[in-house]
């Protein structure tokens, strides 16, 4: 408000409120106000004809039709003739038959209303558009210390990045950054707040956005929270992209390293860990991947952190990368065994590293029947007949012919699909014996429902002439 009481935003009623009031009522608020009393919506906004000479004695929000909170049967000042409740009581019929009438007159507002809700609805838009070329006509510097409030009003969040993509001047740059750097916090949080932040790291200068991020990293534990959260996430995605130095690089990786269990075992800071890896260097990411070799079991057996510890082998190279191999090995019994471990191993095993294979193998050694028995245990057998070499293969079906209790195999839910993987990839005189093996338990076989899937994919003639 200027000295002489002129208005500052003739135009725009909500912005002459001061912080106070602006606090107190939001801009959908104000948006809403206005357009009840300037939208060609009908008496009550809403296109419905007013009812006020009627009370739903029915209902406990006294005034209004049960359903239609928002449209009043009766004034107040019609409210305070009645000198007492009891006047308004009537019997159980006379209820019925009021109730009945009054809502099948609001079915019929309600028709009108679906009739005119497209043309309404275009002078809404024609409405709402107005107000966002008022805030377009102003200056950046027309709204000094309400930049933060308006960022996280729905229509405000959306004027302020139109302001901020015509910005051109770094002085007008530093205005905004100045008026926010203090709330980045709360802003990259925000459910609308957060796009105004990603705007804000697209326009400010590098030492800008170091500042931001001494900022937000000031404490690892709510840096961490912020990227768990599914704004803050985003936001903090939009700020990696734009890291551009050692000591913002630095800066990051300490905090996140705090808190790499959490993270990458949610939905949301996955995503952040992920970035990290396609994006940063192998030494930039060292740390943070010694806390996931550390925390190996943990991670590799949780639904989001075996999908991430996967990633993690991928990007991870040198000394950090056989760590983490060498970790997974070592989990190898258990994990193999693990709904979503199983999948880690089965990973290590695709990456077709000789010395990795055999050192699994070696760990796996004297375990390959019950894995095989087992629900995702066989499923890494499998895939160690599919990806490793002839040799591997091949040490494992000896293992599991010498075994006494190799028949079980032949009708479990699991282990049949095993000997159905070894016959593809094994030869000669190892093929035979499986095939041999089939043959004495065929009868066997014949009255089991798995048995019986087994030797449906097994050459009857091979069998018949052996």
């Amino acid at each position: 408000m200027s000295s002489n009481g002129r208005s500052d935003f003739p135009d725009i009623p909500w912005l002459n409120q001061n912080s106070i009031q602006m606090n107190q009522t939001s801009l959908e608020d104000s948006f809403a106000h206005l357009s009840l009393n300037h939208m060609p919506l009908g008496s009550h906004g809403y296109g419905l004809s007013p009812h006020p000479n009627r009370y739903n004695v029915a209902s406990k929000n006294c005034g209004y039709v049960s359903g239609y909170a928002n449209v009043p049967l009766m004034s107040q000042k019609q409210l305070q003739r009645f000198p007492c409740n009891g006047e308004l009581l009537c019997t159980v019929d006379s209820q019925r038959k009021f109730r009945g009438g009054v809502m099948n007159e609001f079915s019929n507002d309600s028709n009108r209303l679906n009739v005119s809700n497209s043309v309404n609805g275009r002078h809404n838009q024609r409405w709402l558009l107005q107000q966002h070329q008022n805030l377009n006509h102003h200056s950046i510097y027309d709204f000094r210390g309400r930049i933060l409030l308006l960022a996280k009003e729905q229509g405000g969040c959306q004027v302020l990045q139109e302001i901020m993509k015509r910005l051109k001047s770094q002085e007008e740059i530093s205005f905004i950054f100045s008026e926010l750097v203090n709330n980045v916090m709360e802003l990259m949080m925000d459910p609308l707040g957060n796009y105004v932040f990603q705007k804000l790291v697209e326009i400010c200068s590098e030492q800008q956005r170091t500042r931001i991020i001494l900022v937000v990293t000031n404490s690892d534990f709510r840096f961490v929270n912020m990227c768990l959260d599914i704004h803050g996430t985003r936001a903090v995605q939009k700020l990696l992209e734009h890291v551009t130095t050692q000591e913002q690089r630095s800066l990051i990786m300490s905090a996140l390293s705090t808190g790499a269990v959490a993270l990458t075992k949610d939905t949301n800071g996955l995503h952040v860990v992920e970035h990290c890896l396609k994006h940063f260097s192998n030494e930039d990411n060292k740390y943070l991947l010694n806390v996931v070799a550390n925390t190996c079991f943990e991670i590799a057996t949780d639904k989001n952190g075996c999908c991430v510890m996967q990633h993690c082998i991928d990007y991870a190279q040198g000394e950090t990368k056989e760590r983490l191999m060498a970790e997974i090995i070592v989990n190898a019994p258990v994990l193999s065994e693990d709904c979503y471990g199983n999948y880690v191993v089965q990973h290590l095993v695709a990456m077709k590293i000789p010395r990795v294979t055999e050192n699994l193998l070696r760990q796996l050694e004297g375990k390959f029947l019950l894995l095989s028995c087992n629900k995702y245990g066989s499923n890494v057998v499998e895939r160690i007949f599919l990806d490793s070499a002839e040799q591997h293969s091949a040490h494992i079906i000896l293992e599991l012919l010498h075994n006494p209790n190799v028949s079980r195999l032949l009708v479990d839910p699991f282990g049949n699909y095993v000997i159905k993987t070894a016959l593809s990839v094994s030869k000669d005189a190892i093929r035979n014996a499986l095939l041999e093996l089939i043959q004495l338990h065929s009868a066997t076989m014949r009255s089991n429902i798995y048995g019986k899937k087994l030797l449906d994919r097994v050459d009857d003639e091979k069998i018949r002439h052996m």
